[in-house]
């Protein structure tokens, strides 16, 4: 222990950036919302330090330059917004979380590095995936009378904390929170669920190139984690899209990983399969023994409701849009409350957001906005799909990356995934990463739609390669 403790504090001499960019990645997940912000800031400021007495420049790269773009947007929005403070306050809070990508794409310039930093938001998932597991079993065990009340583990964990902090604060904020559906260290089952989504495919490529048996049974184990936390949220859209994360995974490399790939079948399916049939009322715990029949359709019930209620959220911010010009270019202004507002006075519905990133940015900033984020967003695939990903760890690496950040925006389809400050910053470690991988290894550059075509079957040809 002494010696990893001086070797870190030899490297912290060297590369202070480095060894707080670490910190921040694995912190942000699990200190409060109103912590972890800080520590970026101070990280980064660190970073910021050290790269001037090196004399060097930090650089954004042409992806941070169309994030700014779209940032800068939302600032602008201010101008038109009626909810003025939320809007500045948002748009703030994305400026500050592009921070953690500006400190990737300029520390993160070794394959190790990156390897690394996927290390550390694996093992930050796997403890959320403890937290959360622990947090609906001790929910279920007391609920079968097999435990008192004071032993089962709050959700979220800074529940207490949190209202502490909120009702000091001159405004309001509200967070929904469930007793039986695991948050872990996120003040939301939601929230935690997008961390969880994003991490399954990350601890998969480390899973699938482990150096040694040591190392590939702790990955085997921290996958199993996340998978449980998955689960213990109980977030349908989360739970489906993981299986189909996985589905697509073996489609893609199963030539090379098909056996691997089935043992992490067995756990992620066996403890995935229960979470989504218990929201659909399928089984459930009531007193010592398995679902009534009354408490399997409460739950199946609420949960077709909680289907019926997104579509009217969406089809009432799509009427709103499109019959209002100004708001369907330019939208209401950045951030969640101006389309709170909307869906309760104009349509009576108690919703904070629009449950989908696609339709919820079209009303905070139109159809200028969800062009410039889907620009950004085609970028980063294109990006990844520039990379020769020639040999299987390579490959393996890019498809990873590429594979968490479809599914953060699939999950998105049904939840807004920019939220809060840890889900905005899952968003911009993606891109980091990307840039980070991009400048790392030899790529075809994408400049017209030819050299996209050529790129796109240079890819195909590796897949097909690395197959055989």
């Amino acid at each position: 222990m002494s010696s990893a403790f001086k070797k870190l504090k030899d490297e912290y001499r060297v590369n202070p950036g480095w060894i707080w960019l670490l910190a921040i990645i694995f912190l942000f997940p699990i200190l409060p919302e109103y912590v972890s912000p800080f520590i970026l800031f101070t990280g980064f400021i660190v970073f910021k330090i050290q790269w001037s007495k090196q004399g060097n420049r930090a650089y954004v790269g042409t992806l941070g330059k169309l994030e700014m773009a779209f940032m800068a947007l939302a600032l602008i929005s201010t101008l038109w917004s009626d909810t003025k403070l939320d809007t500045l306050g948002v748009a703030g809070l994305w400026w500050g979380m592009f921070l953690v990508q500006v400190m990737i794409y300029n520390l993160a310039n070794t394959r190790r590095k990156i390897d690394t930093i996927l290390k550390t938001i694996s093992v930050s998932a796997a403890i959320n995936g403890i937290v959360g597991t622990i947090q609906v079993c001790s929910f279920a065990l007391n609920k079968a009378r097999l435990i008192g009340k004071e032993a089962v583990l709050i959700t979220p964990i800074y529940k207490k904390m949190d209202k502490a902090v909120y009702t000091w604060l001159p405004f309001a904020i509200k967070t929904n929170t469930f007793k039986n559906r695991a948050s872990a260290f996120f003040s939301n089952p939601n929230l935690l669920a997008s961390f969880m989504v994003f991490s399954y495919p990350i601890s998969i490529y480390l899973f699938l190139n482990a150096k040694n048996k040591k190392n590939k049974i702790a990955y085997f184990v921290i996958n199993l984690l996340i998978s449980a936390g998955i689960s213990s949220t109980l977030t349908r859209a989360g739970c489906v899209i993981a299986l189909a994360g996985w589905i697509f995974m073996f489609i893609i490399l199963a030539k090379r990983h098909a056996k691997e790939l089935l043992v992490i079948f067995i756990p992620t399916f066996s403890i995935i399969i229960p979470s989504i049939l218990t929201r659909y009322g399928l089984f459930s715990i009531k007193g010592s023994k398995i679902a009534s029949t009354a408490s399997a359709a409460a739950n199946n019930t609420a949960a077709k409701e909680s289907s019926a209620n997104h579509l009217k959220i969406w089809s009432s911010i799509f009427d709103y849009l499109t019959h209002h010009i100004k708001a369907f270019i330019i939208g209401l202004g950045f951030g969640c409350e101006s389309t709170g507002r909307v869906l309760k006075e104009l349509y009576s519905l108690n919703k904070p957001h629009s449950h989908n990133f696609v339709l919820e940015i079209c009303a905070e900033l139109g159809i200028i906005g969800i062009t410039l984020l889907t620009v950004i967003i085609l970028c980063a695939f294109g990006k990844l799909l520039e990379i020769n990903a020639n040999n299987g760890k390579k490959f393996d690496l890019v498809f990873c990356v590429f594979t968490s950040l479809l599914l953060l925006l699939l999950f998105g389809l049904t939840d807004y995934i920019f939220n809060s400050p840890k889900q905005i910053i899952l968003f911009f470690i993606l891109m980091g990463l990307t840039q980070a991988i991009s400048q790392c290894y030899d790529k075809t550059l994408i400049n017209s739609p030819e050299s996209l075509m050529k790129a796109a079957e240079k890819n195909y040809k590796e897949i097909v390669e690395l197959k055989k």
